[in-house]
């Protein structure tokens, strides 16, 4: 708030002031000639010029306002001339040294009349430019002058905007052109890991976690698959082993008696002397007693096979890494006691993740074929573009939560810097490219609700133009209506001049300075 209210006495301060380019030569009203004013770029500075029309004989003060494009800035050194020129030859008006910042003072005194070509060169260290401003004509007197140039009314709602207050700012222009539009459709997703890129480690059995002779895994760190991260201590102790051979022994004991038993009660049957049924409960108890000895077998092999594959010591676990990538979770410390399925380390590949976009339900209808998308991260400069090939899949169930469809991008992360989980604006390319009238985003201003930019229309002066859009595209938004190529509209600073016409103050023309 207080740089607001800063930046409105900034404006008020400046637009009350009188803005006189007539240098203040004290020509009385007799002499008051029609001004001139010529507003022109290149492709390094931009000139605004003020000055009285040009009478032979009669020194004409100009104001040569120049700013160099590159951080619109006002030029503070250098040489400006003023060149009157015909095809029998020219005149030649410097001013070696600026005024005041940003502003040459030279003066124009032209010797005949007649039209002439008006030219002003400006040199600079590394700044050579010439300003083609066309054709003016020079008048015998004032009298002339002022019949040849009538006075112009301004235009309603022009809104002046000083080079005083265009410099001290962030300002800038951008001219309208045609540019290459994609039809998009906007989005909101999140950047997470590959399904086939992340692991999560649990603990096989629960146990003691320990070093492995190496530094414990820190997040961050890089690790190759198979790597040792740690060990595991089961909690396996001497009279686990004893009661799990004790039971293999007791299945072995019973398995046998069951099939001595079998075959007692099968010589019976022979001799008549037992029923069939008999020998039937006989053989099912065998069956049985075979079928108990073969899991407590199995239980100690398994036992047996912790202790063969730890390689580290009678009861010990490695703990290796599953894939290639990044350790990004460390759940446990080192001497920590965890239960069997408890996550340890999370490893994953971040050199290649994936951009989940989530189309909302009003939009799923129009959404065709997608040509690629870009998306762009808060606290990052420019929006990743992604080609058609990095579609990875195309969800078909709407959520029931969120009413979203979801769309799945691969995008390249071999340098690190996309955070997994991170919230992401993402625009889906949802057409083929075509040509129209657009603007920089950043020139859009929302003023009560309707899109509006400011178009310059001179050096300081400029038209509120509310527009009509349509696609936005990497930085820019067509627009269907309310601005033509080749106008310049503000970029940077479009709230300072919304500001300006806020005030409800218009400074006066012809800047002393």
């Amino acid at each position: 708030m207080k740089h607001l209210v800063a930046l409105l006495t900034l404006i008020m301060a400046v637009s009350c002031r009188p803005h006189r380019h007539d240098g203040g030569n004290g020509h009385g009203a007799a002499d008051e000639r029609p001004a001139l004013s010529f507003t022109h770029w290149t492709e390094a500075t931009e000139l605004f010029i003020d000055l009285p029309a040009l009478v032979r004989g009669q020194e004409s003060a100009c104001a040569v306002h120049l700013t160099k494009l590159d951080g619109f800035s006002a030029i503070t050194e250098g040489r400006v001339t003023v060149v009157l020129r015909s095809d029998s030859g020219e005149e030649r008006f410097d001013s070696q040294a600026p005024h005041v910042p940003g502003i040459f003072r030279p003066i124009a005194r032209p010797t005949s009349t007649g039209n002439r070509r008006l030219i002003v060169e400006v040199r600079a260290q590394g700044l050579s430019e010439d300003h083609d401003l066309g054709e003016v004509t020079i008048f015998e007197n004032v009298a002339a002058a002022r019949t040849a140039l009538p006075a112009q009314p301004t235009a309603a709602g022009r809104i002046t905007f000083l080079k005083e207050q265009q410099w001290p700012i962030a300002f800038g222009t951008a001219t309208v052109a045609e540019r290459l539009i994609r039809p998009m459709l906007r989005a909101t997703g999140s950047v997470r890991a590959r399904s086939d890129g992340e692991v999560v480690m649990t603990a096989p059995v629960a146990g003691r976690v320990a070093t492995s002779g190496r530094t414990f895994p820190r997040i961050g760190e890089r690790v190759e698959v198979s790597d040792l991260l740690g060990v595991l201590s089961p909690r396996l102790e001497a009279a686990d082993l004893a009661s799990l051979e004790l039971a293999v022994t007791s299945a072995n004991l019973e398995s046998r008696f069951a099939e001595r038993e079998r075959q007692r009660i099968e010589a019976l049957r022979t001799e008549g002397a037992v029923p069939d049924r008999r020998v039937q409960d006989a053989v099912h108890a065998a069956e049985e007693a075979q079928a108990s000895l073969a899991a407590a077998q199995r239980r100690l092999a398994q036992f047996r096979g912790v202790q063969r594959t730890a390689g580290l010591g009678e009861g010990t676990v490695q703990l290796r890494a599953p894939l290639s990538g990044t350790v990004t979770e460390v759940h446990v410390a080192p001497g920590a006691f965890v239960e069997a399925g408890v996550p340890l380390f999370r490893v994953t590949d971040i050199t290649q993740l994936w951009i989940e976009a989530r189309v909302p339900e009003s939009d799923v209808g129009r959404l065709g074929t997608p040509r690629g998308a870009s998306f762009l991260i808060e606290g990052f400069d420019e929006a990743i573009e992604l080609p058609i090939e990095a579609l990875v899949a195309r969800g078909h169930v709407i959520d029931p939560v969120t009413r979203t469809l979801p769309l799945v991008f691969a995008v390249d992360n071999a340098s690190g810097r996309l955070p997994i989980g991170a919230f992401a604006r993402v625009f889906i390319v949802n057409g083929d490219e075509r040509r129209a009238v657009a603007v920089p985003e950043s020139s859009l201003v929302d003023d009560s609700g309707a899109p509006v930019v400011f178009v310059q229309v001179a050096g300081e002066a400029f038209d509120r133009r509310p527009v009509r859009l349509g696609a936005r595209d990497r930085g820019q938004v067509e627009v269907v209506s309310g601005v033509r190529v080749g106008e310049r509209v503000v970029t940077r600073g479009a709230w300072s001049v919304k500001l300006a016409a806020s005030s409800g103050s218009i400074p006066a023309h012809g800047n002393s300075h």
